[in-house]
């Protein structure tokens, strides 16, 4: 049986049993990312932790700056859920920084 994973349906949305159907992540609003719940909603945060370190340029990260983003992110959201995810997490990230 094929387990279909949160990565597949957030970043392709497919199954790994269908064809290839490329997604834009930069479409994805905050309400998509908050109606995912437990590993689904787990791979979608660390997608973006990792879109964010690519953005960075870097590989390196602190699991206590990216656990203060990860809950700027989802208040933030939960606030404004039509808004785009990806900025939401960069302004996420960007707070969660500030708040070192």
């Amino acid at each position: 049986m094929l387990r279909q994973n949160s990565f597949v349906k957030l970043a392709a949305g497919v199954t790994a049993s269908e064809p290839a159907n490329p997604k834009d992540l930069g479409s994805y609003a905050c309400r998509d990312i908050m109606r995912l719940s437990g590993e689904d909603r787990e791979i979608a945060l660390a997608l973006a932790h990792g879109y964010m370190l690519g953005k960075q340029n870097t590989t390196r990260f602190d699991t206590d700056t990216m656990a203060r983003t990860t809950d700027a992110f989802i208040d933030y959201c939960l606030d404004h859920p039509a808004e785009n995810a990806l900025t939401s997490f960069e302004h996420a990230s960007g707070s969660s920084e500030a708040a070192k």
